[in-house]
């Protein structure tokens, strides 16, 4: 349990998912992995149809953002030259808020430009991004809303849990976020995580840095 931006506590429990397809999560077994889970968060490059099986098998709020393996919901990306709808039944938070049982959620989708495909951005494109985001949240303070407790991207904040090549570099943006709002979690996907003994979760000040490759159990 925690303290919200306006001062209440407020518990939520999520599952977080993304990058990979994972079998047990794609089936049945997912409502005994995920019994009394609140929300569903997804991070990223997971296909439409498999979000949207989540979303039906659990029947509570998913937020998503894309990331840059996702094709743009529209676009003519689908098989056959069908258009990409957004997956159904779930919720875009991609320089959006969204509160869910008194928790705040903010997101930002894509990666760092390394090839021109969509959902990929440099470092000036998502810094006016999170600058936009920022002047919303700021009025909303005004009007009494709370800043953001959970921040969802794709993307890692640059020096925590990124890479050091271009496709997985991290935005500097974020890390500025992060000292602007102080988020008590920061979300996030794009890194797969192998070996022995992955680096899954870092601090920054009060704000918790979990890479949720595949998927990951949150209670905030």
């Amino acid at each position: 349990m925690f303290r919200t931006g306006e001062g209440r506590s407020a518990e939520i429990k999520i599952l977080a998912i993304s990058d990979r397809v994972e079998p047990f999560i794609y089936g049945p077994g997912i409502k005994s992995l995920a019994p009394d889970v609140e929300a569903v968060v997804s991070c990223g490059d997971l296909p439409f149809e498999y979000l949207e099986y989540v979303v039906t098998m659990l029947n509570v709020p998913l937020l998503y953002v894309l990331g840059n393996h996702d094709p743009e919901p529209g676009s003519s990306a689908q098989k056959k030259g069908k258009a990409q709808r957004p997956p159904e039944g779930c919720i875009p938070l991609d320089g959006r808020t969204q509160s869910l049982n008194g928790v705040t959620f903010a997101g930002f989708s894509g990666s760092m430009l390394y090839s021109g495909g969509p959902h990929q951005y440099t470092e000036r494109e998502m810094r006016l991004k999170s600058w936009r985001l920022s002047a919303r949240i700021a009025l909303g303070r005004a009007l009494g809303r709370s800043a953001p407790d959970v921040f969802v991207t794709h993307s890692p904040p640059f020096g925590l849990g990124d890479r050091e090549d271009p496709c997985h570099t991290g935005f500097r943006s974020f890390v500025e976020l992060i000292n602007r709002h102080r988020p008590k979690l920061w979300l996030h996907g794009h890194v797969h995580l192998y070996g022995a003994e992955p680096v899954r979760e870092l601090q920054r000040g009060g704000t918790r840095i979990v890479n949720v490759f595949g998927h990951r159990l949150v209670e905030i």
